[in-house]
Formats: structure tokens, sequence, C-alpha cells
């Protein structure tokens, strides 16, 4: 296998990754706003613990957070 072939083979892996990290994030932010336990502010570090536990900045979790929100508010409707 050529270089460039590898390289883009990676980069196919990486992406496969990160959707299947963001797919979990999602789950675990619905599992915990329908628990009452996100989304609300009330539990100060739960983002910066997902951050932590999946790798990624908590602005990223936060934003997740916010979009399952309105997702589910529009479902609700």
């Amino acid at each position: 296998m050529e270089t460039g072939a590898r390289m883009t083979s990676a980069l196919i892996g990486m992406e496969d990754e990160e959707l299947t990290r963001t797919e979990k994030m999602r789950i675990a932010a619905r599992v915990l706003i329908r628990r009452g336990v996100a989304g609300n502010g009330r539990r100060w570090g739960l983002q910066s613990r997902l951050a932590e536990h999946f790798g990624v900045t908590r602005q990223r979790v936060s934003q997740i957070v916010r979009q399952e929100l309105k997702s589910l508010n529009a479902d609700s409707r």
C-alpha cells in the first residue's frame, strides 16, 4: 500500500472514530438530560468530567448538551 493510501485509510478511520465518540456523547447527554442532571446548571463539573472521559473540550460537551436539549424540546412539541 502506498503512503498516500495508508494516510487516506488512517484519516477515514479517524473520522469513523470521531463519529462514534460524538454519538456516544450525544447518548450520554440525552440520558443525563432525561435524568435531570444535565442542561439545567445544577451539576457543577459534570461537563468537565464528560469532556475528560471522552477526550474533548468542555465547550464541545456543552455544545452537544445544548443541541440535545433543543432536539428533545422539539420532539416534545
